[in-house]
């Protein structure tokens, strides 16, 4: 998806053909879009670890909201946290090995190129990495907020 505007006619009835995007624009789109969001979801689980261990080890300028928290739930917070950072680490070595496997299938065809196989465990796994650091990051998210704005006064 372009954030740049498309030209339409005046009528507003039809597109260019030039605001057409192939399949290989596409991909490379979707692969700016997919290392973004990545991005964001991995300084946002590394901010939450990084205050629930602050947190826990009772930091000075954190002490008040600290002793008000349950040190049980700051802990699965954190664990949450580990985990899409686990999987963070999966995806991107499952998706290397689908690019290694792409590149070899390419190297040995005569028209030097090939496809993913979206079949394959590396790929579908990466698939899966990714969906559930997102939702694990979300879920610690959420965790902390509730956590901290039901802190008892």
């Amino acid at each position: 998806m372009s954030l740049r505007r498309s030209s339409r006619r005046i009528g507003g009835v039809g597109v260019h053909r030039e605001d057409c995007l192939t399949l290989e624009e596409l991909g490379k789109e979707l692969d700016t879009y997919c290392a973004a969001i990545s991005t964001q979801v991995r300084t946002i689980y590394l901010g939450i670890l990084g205050l629930s261990w602050l947190m826990l080890l009772g930091d000075e300028k954190l002490a008040n909201l600290a002793a008000r928290l349950s040190h049980s739930a700051l802990l699965g917070i954190s664990l949450v946290c580990l985990l899409a950072l686990v999987l963070d680490l999966g995806q991107y070595l499952l998706g290397r090995r689908a690019v290694d496997a792409a590149f070899d299938a390419a190297a040995e065809s005569e028209k030097r190129s090939a496809a993913y196989d979206m079949t394959s465990f590396s790929c579908r796994a990466a698939f899966w990495c990714y969906r559930f650091k997102l939702v694990l990051t979300l879920l610690g998210a959420t965790a902390l907020s509730v956590l901290v704005a039901h802190a008892p006064v």
